[in-house]
């Protein structure tokens, strides 16, 4: 985790329909390193992979931690193509995995779940809360944290973490603080020692990726293969 090497992680595996779907993972992986994928808990205590709160089907909200896995099955339009964490972390051992935490309490599940198999050298834990990433921290001090900005305000509080690993800044950072400034804000980061994730979220990542690559540590795109086959040639 600590090479030299710029990794390329898959974002949802393949950002789009099937995200954070074993398919999307399985095609991510042809190109890239790792993936990286969110993750929830169920009602009944299940780590899945799924980006937002909820979702609808036949006309109705359903939000995933108020459902069982097997209700998420069966209610979600692609209820059997989600894995839980578990078995993405089986499936895919030779990975390089990037957890992003959405809730508070599938902090210790994650955590135990990735210990006991193993794979806590290849993991980063990553969110954007700063109470999962206090609680990441707290629980597992040796564990490789990351703090994902969403907003500009979100800069100043990486001062604040004790033992953090990385930082995650989307390349949308480029639009309303300049190409240069972004620069400067990515090196200094580095120059504290933190490893630097870049993101994207609405930008063309085969326009911003290329001139940005040489100051990140990795690179989670939307599209790996489109960017493996760009710029990496």
């Amino acid at each position: 985790m600590d090479s030299e090497k710029v990794f390329i992680l898959g974002h949802r595996g393949v950002k789009g329909p099937l995200e954070n779907t074993l398919p999307a993972f399985r095609r991510a992986l042809r190109y890239a390193d790792g993936i990286e994928f969110d993750v929830r808990l169920t009602r009944d205590g299940k780590l899945i992979t799924h980006h937002d709160p909820g979702f609808y089907a036949n006309g109705s909200f359903h939000p995933v931690g108020e459902l069982s896995l097997g209700e998420l099955r069966r209610l979600h339009p692609r209820g059997r193509l989600i894995p839980t964490v578990d078995r993405v972390l089986s499936e895919f051992r030779k990975a390089i995995f990037n957890a992003d935490v959405k809730e508070v309490r599938a902090v210790e599940p994650l955590l135990r779940a990735v210990e006991s198999s193993g794979l806590l050298d290849r993991t980063v834990f990553s969110s954007e809360n700063p109470r999962i990433v206090e609680a990441l921290l707290q629980e597992c001090p040796d564990c490789m944290v990351g703090f994902s900005i969403t907003g500009y305000g979100a800069v100043f509080r990486i001062p604040k973490f004790r033992g953090l690993y990385s930082v995650h800044v989307p390349v949308d950072a480029v639009s309303y603080v300049g190409y240069h400034t972004l620069l400067t804000l990515l090196r200094a980061l580095r120059k504290r020692g933190l490893r630097v994730y870049l993101w994207n979220y609405r930008m063309n990542e085969l326009e911003w990726l290329p001139r940005l690559w040489h100051v990140a540590n990795a690179l989670i795109s939307d599209d790996p293969a489109r960017v493996k086959k760009s710029f990496y040639g």
